[in-house]
């Protein structure tokens, strides 16, 4: 796995996306957003490890694919990281 691929514990998040043409880096707004929106504590502690709480409070603020619920969720928890 190059750096910049997801790994293949996530991959089935994705189910409807490529996930071989799918780069951490480059789609990594996506990949959070998606990942928010699946919380389980696999993609919490990936999403905390590889992309940044500017990110992350940017999604929780701007998504219009987040349920409120956990939209919520992050706002808070985010607001005290």
């Amino acid at each position: 796995m190059s750096a910049t691929a997801l790994p293949e514990c996530l991959k089935p998040y994705f189910w409807d996306t490529d996930c071989e043409r799918l780069d951490v880096v480059a789609h990594e707004r996506f990949i959070a957003e998606r990942l928010m929106e699946k919380t389980t504590p696999e993609t919490f502690h990936w999403l905390l490890a590889h992309v940044s709480a500017e990110v992350l409070r940017d999604v929780a603020r701007t998504s219009r694919r987040l349920p409120p619920r956990d939209r919520n969720f992050w706002r808070l928890y985010l607001a005290q990281a």
